[in-house]
């Protein structure tokens, strides 16, 4: 009678799982291990922790499955769960621990007949491959097993890291319909496993945010999101956050994404069970282009080896005049890009600039060209811009101002296309400088509407560059007077409760933030409104407040 009760509350928790009950779940796969602890309820037991924030606990718990396991002579469960520890330990930053757990489900697997557990082995080769072509191998493998064997979750997780990696690699509108189709499948309840839908959702929003594809993933990222609230589940909602703060960034709502990408950090560091690696990098690199280069310092101190990291420290080191550092940092971040078309045009751009700033031309013209090739051997839109201003960038460099244009117009109508008003505004600046002996009207025309939008998004690096150009025209852009108007709107909002005489800890919690943050807030209100303590800042803000209402 308690077995069959063990084996009903085992059977309970699984289906809790499915619906996303994280603590009711851990509740029935306890109530089964007092009973029995069979390898069924660690496993499960094991899931449930990690979904709770709980991550060593969940992995001791799949440990002791993956025994069970293999003792009972299951080894597509073994096989499975192995894959799944090996990659918990990936993304919490233990590479050597999650090879080590690959290597377990192979052996698991070893001279068994082929089936299910051999898939969970590919699909996690392919996570663990050191070039996309041997990734696309092991995903194409695992996608095979899956269908011979009739294993949906396993279809589906294989066929988003192959479209996935199919973008990465060049072919956006193969990878692309390859991450459609998985979605189309995990969307339409076709998997159990709540981790196959999340990694579906993830792989198709950061192949589109990669690839520029701006309006595909912000339809995808809020349909991430919600999935993400619905099921509880922090670390991929943190996910989701990162994912949609580059949409954002890109697109000019820059306010927004500091909010998105905080909460994500938020989470991060409450959730073990996934390691910021994207978020910090991320807002490193807004910060760099805010000119707010100390809390980019900050942001990347400590910070993993990967590319996003290497890019962003890249980025800092070009603003504090360290180009030969910054190409240093590039060149090794491309020496482990591999055959990824995607992240090698991510540190090609900036090597670029680097190498302008170093004086070397002929490298200058080699990465230009590589990146050119890029842009001819793929279709994704935001390469081809890369490349056509990377090339209007040599030009210039060269002395060659009238051969610049062309490619800085059609730069500026790529940009244009996907609606990025920073980058735009960067090109406006080189055909500026590229027409500016012949038509001295357009350039100043051009350098002004590039100021006009930096000073709107609060890049005051790139404010300061183009009022140095508008200067060299004739043209001085004005005094940039220390006033309200150059307050974020999350400044602003700070601001206002700053006035109501809240303390930094209750800005904190009325804006969902971390206090630290808040102080943070405040100090560069008061740096911007030239005041020096919160009382001045309190009065500035309802002496404007009242000459708006009589305006």
């Amino acid at each position: 009678m308690e077995l069959e009760q063990g084996q009903d509350a085992c059977a309970e928790g699984w289906g809790l799982l499915e619906a996303g009950q994280w603590d009711a779940a851990r509740q029935a796969f306890e109530t089964a291990m007092n009973t029995e602890p069979t390898p069924d309820a660690r496993d499960g037991l094991g899931y449930a922790l990690t979904y709770l924030g709980m991550t060593d606990e969940g992995i001791a718990a799949r440990a002791l499955a993956f025994e069970g396991y293999v003792k009972a002579g299951r080894c597509d469960d073994a096989a499975r769960v192995a894959v799944w520890v090996s990659h918990a330990y990936a993304i919490t930053g233990q590479p050597s621990a999650a090879r080590g757990w690959l290597s377990r489900a192979e052996r698991a697997v070893e001279g068994a007949e082929c089936g299910m557990g051999q898939g969970w082995v590919a699909v996690e080769q392919a996570r663990h491959a050191s070039t996309l072509e041997e990734c696309a191998m092991h995903a194409r493998r695992s996608m095979e097993i899956a269908r011979e064997c009739g294993a949906t979750d396993l279809e589906i997780f294989a066929l988003s890291v192959l479209g996935r990696s199919e973008v990465s690699a060049g072919r956006r509108e193969e990878g692309m319909k390859l991450l459609e189709e998985a979605m189309a499948g995990a969307s339409a309840g076709r998997v159990r496993d709540v981790n196959t839908l999340g990694e579906a959702y993830c792989n198709l929003v950061l192949a589109c945010t990669s690839a520029g594809e701006w309006e595909r993933a912000a339809e995808w990222c809020e349909v991430v999101g919600e999935f993400a609230r619905k099921v509880d589940c922090p670390p991929l909602y943190g996910a989701c956050r990162t994912a949609h703060a580059d949409v954002l960034v890109a697109t000019g709502r820059w306010p927004e994404a500091e909010q998105a990408l905080e909460t994500a950090m938020t989470l991060f560091a409450r959730h073990a069970a996934s390691r910021d690696a994207s978020s910090g990098p991320a807002l490193a690199e807004l910060r760099i282009r805010q000119g707010r280069l100390g809390e980019a310092r900050e942001l990347l101190a400590g910070r993993e080896e990967n590319s996003s990291s290497l890019r962003a420290l890249a980025l800092l080191r070009i603003a504090e005049n360290q180009p030969a550092v910054a190409a240093a940092l590039l060149e090794r971040g491309l020496a482990g890009a591999e055959d990824d078309t995607v992240r090698t045009a991510q540190l090609l751009a900036p090597l670029v600039d680097a190498r302008l700033a170093c004086g070397e031309i002929e490298s200058v013209e080699r990465a230009a060209e590589r990146l050119r090739g890029l842009a001819r051997d793929s279709s994704i839109r935001l390469v081809e811009a890369r490349a056509e201003l990377a090339t209007a960038r040599v030009h210039l460099a060269a002395g060659r101002a009238g051969e610049a244009a062309e490619p800085a117009r059609c730069a500026l109508a790529a940009f244009s296309r996907l609606a990025m008003p920073f980058d735009t505004s960067e090109v406006r600046l080189v055909l500026a400088r590229a027409v500016a002996a012949e038509m001295p009207g357009l350039a100043e025309e051009e350098a002004r509407a590039a100021f006009a939008t930096f000073r709107e998004l609060g890049a005051s690096r790139a404010m300061d560059d183009s009022a140095e150009l508008l200067r060299d025209l004739g043209a001085p852009p004005g005094a940039r007077a220390r006033t309200q108007g150059e307050l974020t709107a999350r400044e602003q909002e700070v601001l206002d409760l700053l006035a109501l005489g809240m303390s930094n800890a209750r800005i904190a919690q009325t804006l969902f933030i971390t206090e630290k943050t808040a102080g943070h807030h405040v100090s560069r209100i008061l740096s911007k409104l030239g005041v020096s303590n919160r009382g001045e800042a309190a009065a500035h803000a309802a002496r404007t407040k009242g000459v708006t209402s009589v305006g």
